[in-house]
């Protein structure tokens, strides 16, 4: 018997009574867990639902060379039940989980994921800061766990920390000063002044107790997003249904 908590970031139903579950886990990373009678088993509901951070107790079987997990038993740790209050946030934090299913890999320890995803809802859920703003931060640090996080430190040229504008190179990650950047009319370049560039690199960087302690003025958070954008689509090839699905109601 294997004891994991993880927090429900997709359901899928398997036939009238059954339905399996993914859940992010720090130990495992995304573990794919099948509940037999889970549509109709009271019991087992809350903490099974989508966006449930739940104990989950797994009885571990293996089938040809694939490891399968099925629901033991299971008890709640937090359900985020503010956020199915509302559509707008709902669709957000169904957004925040397929872009974890599209990145985040199965048995990988994951630890810094789960916890950048459990302070994202925890944000959702209570309110604590803008929906956009949260938006960007979360895409952005997501990236940066897994890989994509870009060379901000200084100039890949000079190493020089800032200068009135630095522009970074959305394909290589890399950054150059005003001073070495030659301007070749490259599509993936992105213009930061000082004050964006310290953004960018909070969110890069910051421990997670004050990640989502700052605010932007709009002007900064226009572009703060239009970072996120460009950075998450040259990674993340096409838009996720849910980010559509969030824009439409949010009248984007």
């Amino acid at each position: 018997m294997l004891t994991l908590k993880g927090l429900v970031i997709r359901e899928s139903d398997r036939g009238e009574a059954s339905k399996s579950i993914s859940i992010l886990t720090a130990e495992r990373g995304i573990v794919n867990v099948f509940i037999r009678g889970g549509k109709k088993s009271s019991k087992n509901a809350s903490p099974s639902e989508l966006f449930a951070y739940s104990t989950f107790c797994l009885e571990e079987k293996k089938k040809a060379t694939q490891q399968m997990y099925y629901l033991n038993s299971c008890e709640s740790e937090k359900l985020f039940y503010n956020i199915r209050l509302d559509a707008v946030k709902m669709a957000l934090g169904m957004y925040f989980c397929e872009l974890l299913g599209y990145i985040a890999t199965e048995e990988t320890a994951s630890e810094e994921l789960l916890r950048l995803t459990l302070n994202t809802f925890y944000s959702l859920d209570t309110d604590r800061i803008d929906m956009e703003l949260l938006r960007a931060v979360f895409e952005f640090r997501l990236l940066c766990e897994t890989g994509f996080r870009p060379a901000l430190l200084g100039c890949a040229e000079c190493l020089k920390s800032e200068s009135d504008m630095m522009y970074i190179d959305i394909a290589s990650g890399s950054m150059l000063c005003k001073d070495c950047y030659e301007e070749k009319g490259e599509l993936n370049i992105f213009e930061a002044d000082k004050t964006l560039l310290y953004t960018i690199r909070f969110i890069a960087l910051a421990e997670y107790d004050r990640l989502f302690s700052f605010r932007l003025s709009d002007k900064y958070l226009s572009q703060l997003c239009e970072f996120t954008k460009k950075y998450l689509r040259y990674h993340v090839r096409g838009e996720l249904r849910t980010l559509k699905f969030y824009k439409a109601l949010k009248g984007d």
